[in-house]
């Protein structure tokens, strides 16, 4: 005896599953999409710009080496930057 093979959308006990389109806009254009692709802009033109921003772990631990102050990936961005801040201190 040959079984029925039941399509996805007809199986027992599972109604059928309906996908939604998504809408179009109606001038043509998705705004949501443009939305956050001026956000995306935004958040790139703001990393460029803060100069002023704290350094990165990459960057303490860069100058910790050219200062030869010993540290560990357990110390603290903080605590490695007072390091170094006194270190510059000292050596002037």
């Amino acid at each position: 005896m040959q079984e029925k093979i039941l399509t996805p959308n007809y199986r027992k006990g599972k109604k059928p599953v309906r996908v939604r389109k998504p809408s179009k806009p109606i001038d043509g254009i998705n705004h949501r999409l443009l939305a956050e692709q001026a956000a995306e802009q935004e958040v790139l033109t703001d990393i460029e710009q803060d100069d002023n921003a704290a350094p990165t772990r990459a960057e303490l631990e860069a100058k910790a080496t050219e200062l030869e102050i010993k540290s560990d990936g357990r110390t603290k961005d903080k605590k490695l930057g007072q390091l170094i801040q006194d270190k510059l201190s000292a050596g002037e």
